[in-house]
């Protein structure tokens, strides 16, 4: 069985990286089910000039993120192949208008909620990588909430 994987998290956000910008953190995630946010997903990919895939069944799906000054980027990955690629987002931070980060009901959880205007999406971070060879997903976790609830 593939897990989420250090080599793919690095190849797959440098992949969409803008020219001149770096990472300040990347991480695997998990953006959390609901048809408004596949709907959301698919209209960010139009605006951001990706091409929207259709994410299947209302399901989690997995998801590598990295932030830099100017960008949220997302890889979004196959459930049950996670070395293939569903779907890709640059989003611009100042496209997100509000942001909310809570503990979530499990220790070493939290719940970041972006708000594109009216739209929102809400994602699940864990601070632990089980069963994957992930580097500072803790720390990674930390700063994308410190980042993002700048933002908000």
């Amino acid at each position: 069985m593939l897990t989420m994987n250090e080599k793919d998290k690095n190849e797959m956000l440098e992949a969409i990286l803008n020219e001149n910008e770096a990472y300040q953190c990347k991480l695997w995630a998990v953006i959390m089910a609901g048809a408004d946010t596949y709907a959301l997903i698919g209209g960010l990919s139009t605006l951001t000039g990706g091409a929207a895939a259709a994410l299947g069944a209302l399901s989690n799906a997995y998801c590598y993120l990295g932030i830099t000054e100017k960008h949220l980027n997302m890889v979004i990955v196959n459930s049950v192949n996670v070395s293939k690629i569903e779907n890709r987002l640059s989003l611009p931070l100042n496209s997100i208008t509000k942001a909310e980060v809570k503990g979530g009901l499990l220790p070493g959880r939290k719940v970041v909620m972006l708000h594109f205007g009216k739209e929102k999406m809400k994602i699940s971070l864990m601070n632990n990588a089980i069963g994957s060879d992930i580097q500072g997903q803790k720390e990674n976790v930390e700063m994308f909430c410190q980042i993002v609830s700048k933002l908000g």
